[in-house]
């Protein structure tokens, strides 16, 4: 996971120009309805919309602001360190998408072709396909019609540093129809993982360290 390489964007991002098309440290970035950017999206300190059908040909990303893209878009890596990453319907997602102490949302029949990746924050998809695999250390995790094609891993709170609450236990549902066709392994031995299935929802690889509600 690239936790560590989240938060060192932000030192990055202060030293990104030339690279950029577009990037700022404390103003947003929009890009409107149907357009194109040819390079990468990059804030520190502001938020990055992205409208509907546009086209981004690099990656966006943004330390301490959220991300919004709108329907019909097309992007490749999506990431930010304390912002949300909000992703509507039928988008395509050339790439990662990955927060370390925001929420993911991603919406009906978007395609995820990396994985998703959160320390601290939610990952919530709705119709949302992930090709490769989703993984969290503290986020909870909401898939409804969704379908991982990898697997779901739980890491450990204190690996690489991450992490500092294993109070609650942290929840999995699974609901209307979605499927995770890997694993589903919490690495984490003294955390306590909990599975809810309902409405057709599966699991089709191994179930490990993880808690049936």
């Amino acid at each position: 996971m690239r936790q560590k390489a989240l938060v060192l964007v932000a030192l990055a991002l202060l030293l990104a120009s030339a690279g950029f098309a577009q990037s700022t440290v404390n103003k947003s970035l929009r890009i409107g309805d149907g357009e194109v950017s040819e390079k990468g999206l990059s804030s520190v300190n502001g938020s990055i919309n992205v409208g509907s059908g546009a086209q981004i040909l690099d990656e966006a990303e943004t330390v301490n602001g959220s991300l919004t893209i709108g329907d019909d878009a097309e992007t490749r890596d999506l990431s930010s360190v304390n912002g949300s990453v909000r992703v509507g319907d039928r988008v395509t997602v050339n790439g990662d998408l990955s927060t370390v102490n925001g929420t993911i949302r991603a919406g009906q029949n978007t395609n995820v072709t990396g994985d998703v990746e959160t320390v601290n924050g939610t990952i919530d998809l709705r119709g949302t396909i992930v090709e490769r695999d989703l993984t969290t250390v503290n986020g909870r995790i909401v898939l409804d019609g969704a379908r991982v094609q990898g697997d779901v891993i739980i890491q450990e709170v204190n690996q690489n540093g991450w992490g500092n609450n294993k109070r609650k236990p942290l929840e999995i549902e699974l609901r209307g129809g979605a499927v995770i066709e890997g694993n589903l392994i919490n690495e984490d031995d003294d955390r306590k993982v909990v599975l809810s299935l309902s409405g057709g929802s599966a699991v089709n690889g191994e179930i490990r360290g993880v808690e049936m509600e």
